[in-house]
């Protein structure tokens, strides 16, 4: 294994120090022992702050346990998408990714991070290892996400189960310092006991053995010290520019128009590529003049990444400089020519997204608005966030939402509709601009996407735009299920032309036609024919003798149709073929077939399907053999009703839920078989799931009906102590049931649940109540009041949930005042009891402030140079759903 970039080879062995081993170590081996045996595939993160020894971590156990297997090393997140698009990740390769923020941010991030999941859960044998810092990193791509969510797919993967973190600690632990001592002592390396002698004082032994507190150091002696003017104002830039949130590898485009607004004028060099060669020698550590810029020949203040030898080069801060500088708030100050430049040069979106936060959080409202604008060619952009963003303005309004007509990204027409929906009420012009964007992308020969399409724009009123561009001549024939869907909408739409040109095209195909669909549609069309009426009549008997039955309901929306165009007796011939291939023992799917039969008069063929399936159908579920029977008696085959019930279904149906038992006992009721439903009800009573109050009440009505006061009032107390509090509507209903039928006792009890399990931040609360106050229990309405008064979750119910306003709305606005006031008594408690006091909110400036802290002049959309966004990749749309 040849060893990654920055550590040596067996050769220069005495480059490193010697090893001190520390628990994350062997912790380390544990993860990776089942990849190494080709069990699983395993990607290891280590995590902590900066130079504390993740990588060496990862090369002493790489090198202990797999010193001959191969080593793939990726440099950026679009090296390694490329890399994992090959398909050379095979069993028994290892994959260095230290400092896995360059593949975790930044442009092609997301689908590295797809693909590497996607390899990780379905190939064993591949072992992958990363180091991160703890924060930033970790923690902001592991946070959930509160809108769009720009690393949903890195966040996938470092959640999965096959992605393990171990925590590498700062410090060495009191024992650890003693073998430390030990190991420098045994070993002769001066600079393990340099470092314990030096950490010492502020316990950071590992730091100083990587020459991280002497980067600080140079560093901190400012410009024209170690570093010169140039140099320093190129570090301080990629410092400022990471503390802000751009996470992602910074061009050198940014971080020169950063450090040049920077530098004082007389320290701005004359040569037009200075930026160059200073990063050039801060990367190398080596001036062009062979003087260093770097520490102990081997630590950079900046490193250089490249996709491939000779690309485009981005850069990075080293770890240790920036944590520290972050940590003593030594960072420099972002000046408005930076926040220029970030708006300017960033195009990595993530990055933009957090310093539009940052923005926002300082309220630079106006740099955070020309932030978002640059997120919306990759459709990150939100309609909604713009609105809250800029200062209202009906004229500028207008203009905002034609500007994000024109600009926002999109990759499907599920998309498409999700933004056509975000402009509703905007206008006509709006929706239209933006519509004719996405017809602008679509692929006119695919059936799918022209059908999809023409239904979005037929709802805004649109379709002239799709139509103009002749579609029907260009969907590619044969298509399965796009074309034909698409030919029914043109009928829908009244759209006749078209739809007869279409229609004419496929018949000249003169394909089988299977799809009951594409037949119903074809027919459709030749009704609203009549020199095609032959035609017309061929197809219907092609679709009665060939039609694919597999599914039952494509196949009677055909029945429907062949009725609908007078084409009787193919009707009849299709709805006996389907009848004859009803799988006879699915209780529930004959139950819909004979519902939809006996709505189009097929009465001949449901008899026939009611042959077949009566004596074979199960008899396990209740729901079903209660539909079964209902719609046997619906098509007058009361004789098969006869039939079923002979079978005993009684003695057969699992007693379960309370919902399936309630519908056969109405049904057997409604059939005036009472003797059965009282089977049903005795049989039912000591197992029945008492798991929804609506039908709860339901068989205790139909209990009252059929047996005498002493079962009623049995089943009464048993009702109230199960029934789940979650549904008030279906509470309302046992709540009249018990009263109906004089369970007063039991009412109350059912009252005193509630009270009892009284949560203010519930949705079912002002029901419940308005419940209690129906049912004259005042008395429990005002202890359910008490209760929500003092319970520690009212103040979030009352500033989240809208709990004051619903209980108006119903009525309660007494309880709403007194649950008011008891939740800004707890404020003021909890106020009291915090110390420090909380300080008031800063008044902030009304349009917000300029990047240079003063207050902002009144603006509004209009004012702003708006950055024109980065253009997506070129492609077409995919249909919002697949082909069956």
């Amino acid at each position: 294994m040849a060893p990654p970039a920055g550590m040596p080879g067996p050769a220069e062995a005495a480059f490193l120090t010697p090893y001190l081993v520390r628990p994350h170590d062997h912790e380390l081996d544990r993860l990776l022992t089942p990849a190494l045996d080709g069990s699983v595939s395993a990607f290891v993160v280590l995590t902590g702050d900066s130079s504390t020894g993740k990588t060496r971590a990862l090369y002493e156990a790489l090198l202990r346990l797999v010193p001959a297997r191969p080593l793939w090393r990726p440099t950026t997140a679009a090296a390694l998408a490329d890399l994992l698009n090959t398909g050379r990740l095979t069993p028994g390769a290892v994959l260095w990714l230290n400092e896995a923020q360059r593949f975790l941010y930044g442009e092609r991030s997301e689908e590295a991070a797809a693909a590497l999941r996607e390899l990780l859960m379905t190939q064993t044998g591949v072992i992958v290892v990363g180091t991160l810092w703890t924060f930033p990193y970790w923690a902001d791509l592991t946070r959930p996400a509160v809108d769009a969510d720009p690393h949903s797919h890195v966040r996938a993967l470092l959640e999965s189960p096959v992605t393990h973190r171990v925590s590498v600690p700062p410090d060495l632990t009191t024992a650890e310092h003693s073998a430390w001592k030990e190991l420098a002592d045994s070993s002769g390396d001066p600079r393990m006991g340099q470092a314990v002698r030096i950490g010492a004082a502020d316990g950071q032994v590992i730091q100083h053995l990587s020459g991280g507190p002497a980067l600080l150091d140079a560093y901190r002696r400012g410009p024209g010290a170690h570093f010169t003017h140039a140099e320093h104002a190129l570090v301080a830039a990629a410092i400022a520019a990471r503390h802000l949130g751009h996470f992602a590898p910074l061009s050198e485009e940014l971080l020169a128009r950063i450090a040049d607004s920077a530098l004082p004028p007389h320290h701005r060099p004359a040569e037009p590529d200075w930026a160059g060669d200073a990063l050039l020698g801060l990367t190398t550590g080596v001036r062009a003049d062979g003087s260093r810029t770097d520490i102990r020949c081997t630590l950079t203040a900046l490193t250089a990444l490249r996709d491939t030898s000779g690309g485009r080069t981005t850069y990075e801060p080293a770890d240790y400089l920036h944590q520290n500088l972050a940590a003593s708030g030594e960072v420099p100050t972002p000046t408005p020519a930076m926040w220029e430049a970030l708006t300017a040069c960033t195009t990595d979106l993530h990055s933009l997204v957090q310093l539009s936060h940052e923005a926002q959080r300082r309220d630079f409202r106006k740099q955070a608005v020309l932030l978002l604008c640059r997120t919306a060619a990759s459709g990150y952009l939100q309609w909604i966030a713009l609105l809250l963003l800029v200062p209202r303005d009906d004229d500028s309004r207008k203009c905002m939402a034609l500007w994000m007509a024109d600009h926002i990204g999109f990759d499907s027409l599920l998309t498409a509709r999700l933004r056509l929906a975000e402009f509703d009420g905007e206008g006509p012009d709006v929706t239209a601009r933006f519509a004719a964007r996405v017809v602008s992308r679509a692929d006119l020969t695919d059936a799918d996407v022209v059908e999809e399409l023409f239904g979005m724009l037929r709802e805004l009123g649109h379709e002239k735009l799709l139509m103009d561009l002749n579609p029907v001549e260009r969907v590619r024939l044969p298509a399965r299920r796009g074309a034909f869907t698409f030919l029914v909408r043109l009928v829908d739409a009244d759209c006749t032309d078209h739809a007869v040109r279409l229609a004419d095209r496929i018949l000249h195909l003169d394909l089988p036609l299977r799809d009951p669909m594409a037949m119903a549609g074809l027919l459709q069309v030749l009704r609203v024919c009549e020199h095609l009426l032959e035609t017309a009549k061929a197809l219907s008997r092609e679709a009665a003798e060939q039609a694919d039955l597999s599914d039952s309901g494509l196949a009677l929306d055909l029945v429907q149709e062949l009725q609908d165009g007078g084409h009787a007796e193919p009707a009849s011939l299709l709805a006996h073929r389907i009848a004859d291939v009803v799988e006879p023992e699915d209780a529930e799917g004959v139950a819909s077939v004979l519902h939809e039969m006996g709505a189009l008069g097929m009465g001949s063929a449901a008899r026939r399907l009611a042959e077949r399936a009566v004596p074979r159908v199960a008899l396990e579920d209740p729901e079903a053999i209660a539909w079964l029977l209902s719609e046997l008696d619906s098509c007058g085959l009361g004789d098969w009703v006869d039939a079923l019930l002979a079978r005993d279904p009684l003695r057969e149906v699992v007693i379960g839920p309370v919902k399936k038992v309630t519908l056969l006992l109405w049904t057997l009721t409604d059939l005036d078989r009472a003797d059965l439903a009282r089977r049903l009800v005795a049989r039912s009573l000591p197992e029945i799931e008492l798991n929804d109050a609506e039908f709860t009440a339901g068989f205790f009505d139909t209990l009252a009906l059929l047996h005498g006061p002493p079962a009623t009032a049995r089943f009464a107390q048993r009702a109230v102590e199960e029934v789940p509090l979650s549904h008030s509507a279906g509470l309302r209903f046992l709540a009249r049931s018990l009263r109906d039928h004089h369970q007063l006792d039991a009412l109350e009890r059912l009252a005193g649940r509630a009270v009892a399990a009284t949560c203010p931040d519930t949705s079912t609360f002002p029901d419940l109540l308005r419940l209690l106050r129906e049912q004259g229990l005042d008395t429990c309405a005002r202890a359910m009041i008490d209760q929500a008064a003092s319970h520690p979750g009212l103040d979030e119910a009352v500033t989240d949930t809208g709990l004051l306003r619903r209980l108006r709305t119903a009525g309660e606005a007494e309880a709403a005042a007194r649950l008011e006031a008891a939740a800004q008594s707890m404020f003021q408690k909890a106020a009291s009891e915090t110390e420090p006091p909380r300080a008031e909110p800063c008044s902030r400036a009304p349009y917000g402030l300029e990047t240079d802290g003063t207050p902002a002049p009144a603006w509004t959309w209009l004012d702003l140079d708006h950055p024109r966004p980065t253009p997506p990749a070129a492609h077409t749309l995919a249909p919002v759903r697949s082909d069956d």
